[in-house]
């Protein structure tokens, strides 16, 4: 009977995970969703390569950690403090029951001066590194998560006119960037994405877009193409602009750092083209000015008050997690001032060069654009957001549960992170799961068969 009961201890893990596989697969949902209405994307699939596939169980997992918010994140930190605690707690008890009975050695030790507390201090500062050992791993795992180079998920659309960009994204050439991501790195992250497009909008410099500019391919759908941005301050807010620097550089300071309305308003005035700038993520919605002009009014009617130095569209989702904090507490506010100023709601990974994993792709239609060259989609793109405004871009998310405000959703994030990351697999990834949760069982029912056999033939030979 004890053998039974141990086998099962053995086995429960990959049972529940086998458990969760098949139970939740009556349920399951789809991996992408529309960011601004949560129903169904039907021209967006996941596309994931074998190597992912393969990975599934560890790639998943690490793909779910770097989508959640800083909120859920603590929540998961505090979550594994107190399962860790409680497992030490509840091994601390089966110790000393395990010793109860022992009453010669007890006596021994309450003899010997001070043996006691020895003893007591020797078993505090052995959980203390067990603890610091477990706090090590659990940072070693986010790391991986970060650095390790791995299969990445990406988007598959089903017309040849759709086109996934990301509207915010870094170098080396930032400060804050890692200093190892060249502008071929971020390309290669992007395609690997699957955008067909991606800005570099590096802080207050555009040393990125000139290292990035002469590897873009002659036609725009051979390959993902890099298109011109940096991000700037504007009206000391965090804004990223696109196009050639030419229409932004005589109202920049001289560090580059901000860019001053007045002066691009002017130019406007004067004929020039229209700037294009996009309100960047975290950063207070009370202060986002739209652009005058451009496009029609959220009801059809006339344009928004603006200024010409205003911003055509707003993150609706942006990969760093203080952005993802924001963009989901404050979705709907968001959504009802895109509406009320007519702004394009846009994606941007925020790509600093950590991690393999793309939040959201912000998808526009642009009938022929494989055939343009980089700069004419450049061109395109920045015509259809001051054109549709609102309806110019569809943001496509990976679906991550969030807990709205709520205390007891936030204090679940762990069991809900989990059930909804099983709900949300495609039917290949729930086969991986599937078939390594099996691969374990199988190793684990024989590597725990050993000491049992062993145990039986040491308990033979003493009792002969």
């Amino acid at each position: 009977m004890a053998g039974g009961t141990n086998r099962r201890r053995r086995l429960r893990g990959s049972l529940a995970v086998i458990a969760l596989a098949v139970g939740s697969a009556p349920v399951a949902v789809p991996p992408l969703r529309d960011a601004a209405t949560h129903g169904i994307v039907a021209d967006a699939a996941l596309g994931q390569p074998l190597g992912y596939l393969v990975g599934t169980p560890l790639f998943g997992v690490w793909d779910t950690l770097t989508l959640v918010t800083v909120s859920q994140h603590y929540a998961v930190l505090g979550t594994l403090i107190l399962v860790y605690a409680g497992w030490r707690l509840v091994a601390a008890w089966r110790l000393v029951a395990a010793r109860r009975p022992v009453g010669a050695r007890r006596s021994v030790v309450a003899r010997a001066p001070g043996g006691g507390l020895r003893a007591l201090a020797r078993r505090l500062a052995l959980e203390l590194l067990r603890a610091l050992g477990a706090l090590a791993a659990l940072l070693a795992f986010y790391a991986a998560a970060a650095l390790i180079p791995r299969p990445m998920t990406g988007i598959r659309l089903a017309s040849d006119d759709l086109l996934a960009v990301d509207f915010h994204s870094h170098t080396n050439h930032s400060h804050d960037g890692w200093s190892l991501f060249t502008a071929a790195r971020n390309r290669a992250w992007h395609e690997a994405g699957g955008f067909d497009a991606a800005y570099i909008t590096d802080h207050y410099t555009w040393a990125g877009v000139d290292e990035a500019l002469p590897a873009n391919p002659a036609r725009a759908g051979d390959r993902t193409v890099l298109l011109s941005g940096m991000e700037v301050r504007l009206r000391g807010r965090h804004t990223n602009i696109l196009g050639d620097r030419s229409r932004y550089v005589f109202a920049l300071d001289s560090t580059w750092h901000h860019l001053d309305p007045d002066s691009i308003a002017a130019a406007t005035a004067r004929g020039a083209p229209p700037p294009t700038m996009l309100y960047a993520i975290p950063g207070p919605l009370d202060q986002i000015v739209p652009f005058a002009g451009g496009g029609e009014g959220a009801a059809g009617g006339a344009p928004a008050p603006g200024s010409p130095a205003g911003v055509v569209g707003v993150e609706l989702s942006d990969g760093a997690p203080r952005g993802l904090e924001q963009v989901r507490s404050q979705r709907g506010a968001i959504l009802a001032l895109a509406d009320a100023m007519d702004l394009a709601v846009v994606a941007g990974t925020n790509l600093h060069g950590w991690g393999r994993t793309v939040p959201a792709w912000s998808v526009m239609r642009i009938p022929g654009w494989r055939e343009m060259s980089p700069g004419e989609l450049g061109g395109a793109i920045e015509e259809v957001l001051h054109r549709d405004r609102r309806r110019a871009v569809t943001v496509v998310e990976r679906r991550v549960p969030y807990h709205d405000g709520s205390a007891a959703a936030l204090a679940a994030t762990v069991p809900v992170l989990a059930w909804e990351h099983f709900r949300a697999l495609t039917l290949a990834e729930r086969l991986s799961w599937l078939v390594w949760a099996a691969l374990w069982m199988a190793v684990r029912a024989r590597t725990g068969a050993a000491p049992g056999r062993r145990h039986r033939q040491g308990g033979g030979t003493a009792s002969r």
